[in-house]
């Protein structure tokens, strides 16, 4: 299930697996200027590539690896062979590949398993820019240790996961 809420210039995405006709356990993304910010779980992957359709990120930046957050990195980056994937550091080896990271069987039935995908890394402190925008990179370790937020200093925006 997916909903989509506009907060002119940023997109809203709430993603959910459907059971019974309701969505349950949602989680977030965010489209700002052509970076998503996480991408769900793999249940609602095919829904968001669906409606990435006719606007394809130009990169995904990933808050942390937890698989209800890099859930589409693979089937976006499979229609998409040029996009790039950052993360922290830490976050790489589950990006390419997300079995080694142990999910109890309520994670697996909600959000599934992600897909292999292929990132680079963003370092804590470290500016990334969009046309419009500049993010900064914090690192925020506590949720899990590849944990960051990103801060855009000119309009005072923190963008900060939903765990």
């Amino acid at each position: 299930m997916i909903k989509i809420a506009h907060f002119d210039p940023i997109i809203r995405i709430d993603l959910a697996r459907t059971i019974a006709g309701r969505g349950r356990y949602w989680t977030t993304a965010y489209l700002a200027d052509g970076l998503l910010i996480d991408s769900g779980c793999a249940h609602s992957a095919s829904e968001l590539t669906r409606y990435l359709l006719g606007k394809p990120p130009t990169h995904i930046l990933n808050t942390h690896t937890h698989e209800d957050h890099i859930g589409a990195n693979g089937p976006l980056q499979g229609q998409h062979p040029e996009l790039e994937i950052l993360a922290h550091p830490l976050a790489l080896e589950i990006l390419e590949n997300p079995r080694l990271q142990r999910l109890q069987p309520y994670r697996r039935l909600m959000w599934g398993w992600p897909e292999v995908s292929n990132g680079k890394q963003v370092s804590d402190g470290e500016m990334f820019r969009t046309e419009n925008f500049s993010f900064q990179v914090i690192y925020t370790p506590g949720h899990s240790a590849d944990h960051i937020c990103l801060y855009e200093p000119e309009l005072g925006w923190l963008f900060v996961s939903r765990c």
